[in-house]
This record gives C-alpha cells, sequence and structure tokens, in this order.
C-alpha cells in the first residue's frame, strides 16, 4: 500500500524541518512556506492531510482552508496555532478542519491527531465505496429498491426487455409503474426508438381515439390537418397505455383489433396503417375482477396480460423509505444546500402507511425541505396527510358541538400549535417570529396572551445556553 501524502505549510523554516521529521514516519511530506504556493501544489498533486499554520504573511491558514474545501472538500486539515487562541481552532473547526494543534506542539500528540485524520478519511473513502456498491444494487436505471419485491422486479425486467411480449404492470398510483416500463424499454432492443404513452382515463373516447390512431384532414370539427396517431409515431419503439382499467367496451374492441392486426385505422380515414409497437400497460385497477364482472374483456386482458409485474405499495417495503427520501434529498437539494433526516424524522417516515405511496413519499420530502429551518429535517417539518388531529378526536362534546362552535375550537387548537411550535423555532424571540408569521410584533403579544404561552416563553428564553465570561 503506498504511503498518505501529507502536505505541511509553514512560514518558519525550523518548524517546518521539525515537522517533516515527525511527519515523514507515517507519509510523504510535501511542504510550501506559503498558502499561495501550497494552493498551486494542491491543484495538481493528491494530497490526503494538509497541515497549515494559523497567522501567516499573504493568505493565513483559515483562508486557506477555506479554498481548500472549495476544491478538494475530501482533505483533512489539521491547523497549527502558537497563541493558544481557543476562539481561532473553534473557528476553523467551523469551517471545516479535522482538528487543531497547538505550538510549542508535543510530538507523540502531532502523530496521533494526523493518524486519526488519516484513518478516518480512509474509513469515509471505504464507506463511500461500499454506498456506492449498495446503491449500484439497488437502483435500477431511476427505480430504487432493496426489498426483495422490488429485487425480484429488477430481474423480471431483464428477463423480459428483449423479448417482445406485451406486459401488464399492476399497482397502486405512485408506485413507479411508469418507471418500470420505461426502464423495459432502455433495456430492449427498442430503445435507441421511441417511447410513448398515453393515460387513457385523462382523455374523453373520442379525443383518446384520435391521439392514439390519428385522423385525417376533415374528420370533425378542427381537423385542419392529416396527424399521426401516436402509435404510428412509436413503431420500433414501445408505447404504454396507462390505466387502461378504465377503458370502455367498445374502445377494448377498438384495441384488441390493433394488438391482434398490428395496424390502426386512422379516424376518417379506410385504409390501415401498419404499426410495429411493444405495448406496456399498468393499471391501478384489478383486471381479474373486472373481467368477471364484465367491464373488461377477457380476450384483451389476456392479451395485454402475457406477463405481469405486480408492483408493491410502499408501506410493503419499507425498508425502501431511507434510501427514497437520501435519494429525493438530493434530488431537490438547491446547489449546496443539502439537507439531512433527523432520526425522528425518519421514524415519522416509516410509521406512517404512504396511500399515495412513492409520489407521496416525494412530496412530502419537497415540502420538508422547504419549511426547514435547519441543516436538518425535524419531525415537525414532515406534514402528512391524513393524520386525525388528536384535539379534534379527543375533544369532550366536539361531535355534538354547533358549527360555529367547533369551527371556533378547531382554530384556537391551530393557533396554539402554530404559534408553539414557531416560538420554539425562534428560540422565544417575539421579534423573530413576528416577522416570520407575517404579522405584527404587537398582534403576537396579543396571541402569546390569549393563548397564555407567555410562561412557554420565558422558558424556551431560559433554555438558551448562556454566554460565559473570562
Amino acid at each position: 500500500m503506498s504511503k498518505p501524502n501529507i502536505f505541511v505549510v509553514d512560514d518558519e523554516p525550523d518548524m517546518v524541518k521539525g515537522l517533516v521529521l515527525v511527519l515523514r514516519e507515517i507519509g510523504e511530506v510535501g511542504t510550501a512556506p506559503t498558502a499561495e504556493e501550497a494552493l498551486e501544489y494542491i491543484k495538481r498533486n493528491p494530497v490526503d492531510v494538509l497541515v497549515t499554520d494559523v497567522r501567516m504573511p499573504g493568505i493565513g491558514g483559515i483562508s486557506l482552508l477555506e479554498k481548500v474545501k472549495e476544491f478538494r472538500p475530501k482533505i483533512e486539515v489539521i491547523v497549527l496555532t502558537a497563541y493558544g487562541s481557543i476562539e481561532s481552532a473553534i473557528d476553523a473547526m467551523k469551517k471545516g478542519a479535522y482538528h487543531y494543534v497547538t505550538k510549542p506542539f508535543n510530538n507523540d500528540e502531532l502523530l496521533i491527531v494526523v493518524q486519526r485524520a488519516l484513518q478516518d478519511k480512509r474509513l469515509h473513502e471505504e464507506l463511500e465505496y461500499l454506498r456506492e456498491k449498495v446503491n449500484k444494487a439497488h437502483v435500477f436505471e431511476s427505480i430504487i429498491g432493496r426489498d426483495w419485491k422490488m429485487q425480484e422486479i429488477f430481474e423480471t425486467i431483464k428477463k423480459v426487455a428483449p423479448s417482445k411480449v406485451p406486459i401488464l404492470i399492476q399497482g397502486e398510483s405512485g408506485t413507479g409503474k411508469e418507471l418500470i416500463a420505461r426502464a423495459i424499454h432502455q433495456h430492449s432492443p427498442r430503445s435507441k426508438n421511441r417511447f410513448l404513452g398515453i393515460n387513457t382515463a385523462a382523455l374523453p373516447e373520442n379525443l383518446l381515439e384520435a391521439e392514439l390512431f390519428g385522423y385525417k384532414k376533415g374528420a370533425f370539427t378542427g381537423a385542419d390537418y392529416d396527424k399521426k396517431g401516436l402509435l404510428v409515431q412509436a413503431t420500433q419503439g414501445t408505447f404504454f397505455l396507462d390505466e387502461i382499467g378504465s377503458m370502455s367496451l367498445a374502445f377494448q374492441s377498438k384495441l384488441l383489433r390493433v394488438i391482434q392486426e398490428m395496424e390502426v385505422i386512422p379516424v376518417g380515414a379506410t385504409e390501415p396503417l401498419k404499426i410495429d409497437v411493444r405495448f406496456i400497460s399498468a393499471t391501478h385497477t384489478d383486471l381479474e375482477k373486472a373481467v368477471k364482472d364484465g367491464a373488461f374483456r377477457e380476450d384483451l386482458y389476456y392479451r395485454l396480460n402475457v406477463v405481469r409485474i405486480n408492483v408493491p405499495p410502499l408501506r410493503e417495503r419499507k425498508e425502501d423509505i431511507p434510501m427514497l427520501a437520501g435519494h429525493f434529498l438530493e434530488k431537490w437539494a438547491e446547489g449546496e444546500d443539502k439537507k439531512g433526516l433527523t432520526t425522528g424524522a425518519l421514524r415519522r417516515l416509516m410509521e406512517y402507511d404512504w396511500p399515495g405511496n412513492v409520489r407521496e413519499l416525494e412530496n412530502v420530502i419537497q415540502r420538508a425541505m422547504l419549511v426547514a429551518e435547519g441543516v436538518d429535517i425535524q419531525p415537525s417539518d414532515i406534514l402528512l396527510r391524513q393524520e386525525p388531529l388528536p384535539w379534534l378526536v379527543e375533544a369532550e362534546g366536539y361531535s355534538s358541538a354547533t358549527y360555529d362552535k367547533a369551527k371556533e375550537e378547531v382554530f384556537r387548537h391551530f393557533q396554539r400549535e402554530y404559534f408553539t411550535n414557531l416560538l420554539k423555532r425562534c428560540n422565544g424571540n417575539i421579534t423573530l417570529a413576528a416577522e416570520k408569521s407575517g404579522i405584527t410584533r404587537t398582534a403576537l403579544h396579543r396571541i402569546i396572551k390569549k393563548l397564555n404561552l407567555s410562561e412557554e416563553v420565558l422558558t424556551m428564553r431560559d433554555s438558551l445556553p448562556q454566554a460565559t465570561t473570562k
């Protein structure tokens, strides 16, 4: 194994010599007398640990630390200070330094700090490698899932993608059925051609027919030109029929003929046009039941259901929630403003049943990132639907109250919950809370008095860490 690369920056030649003598026991050591020279070296060469003096002519050690972290964030930086100033050391740590050592330094102490920095850097690199390896195993195209049901789906996609057989994807809304359809297309011989689709529930039947099959000029009012249908446009590609359970029996008959003959007749035309598409269908309804009830043609069902993929709802694969949440946090991060999840926030996500599935989780994460005040998302930032408010359920006489009385009670509880949480986030600072809520300081004082929150505000202020004097 090659030796780690350590780089020393100090404007005192004797100090540099001493540092090199100590540190060459554990790595290859490079040196520079100024931060400017160090920056030029680091831009061109690998460095694992940077040891720099705090005070130097020109660019100081803390400025060097900030500049290095901009383009080499994984370099561990240790700062040296001859002044024993805890303030400068803390400032350096806040800006990303690994640790600090005071001058004159003890050789053993310096070695221990640098060795720990190297060990931690190596550990982070190994964890990153393992995380990347795990993610590759649990991400298929843009579908994320380590749950065994999702792993089975990944294997099915690989098996069926090379063929032309129709596929039926069944699952609740928001489970990612279209993502699976796109993954099948991407792994098929048709991947260089078009993937087109339509939600059959989103259009009235006459428009659906015109979109799918195309039309001739003059076929109906507004048909001012010939238009190719989506099925013709998708020739040699894949066509995705979403929500097929919503089609009428009459339209099902037309679609059955298209699949059997592989040809379409545009609206207003008499001659069919040949097509060559692979059909992938999706539904959130129970098509077998629809067939039994006479709402879906049995022959069309068997045509579409040559291979079926059942997508589990998110509540049945909760172990995927942390990975999915992490993915959405990265996806919606603005620049460097990346947020994490506290343990409590993650627990809240894990305890919820997700009726809207992955789509709802993404929406909740996106909203939480907007409302979160700090670096990490807190449980109070996770806003979920379908959660009964305990004060509505438990309020004595609530169900028998008049509408106005019930509304007044609901609003009072809303105010208390809203302003209590707001004041907590502002550490009892009335001015800041008023600014964030968009009301005047005087109005907020009145609300605090009305809701009897004065003692809570004082408690919040008292709980703040007190400044110490030396």
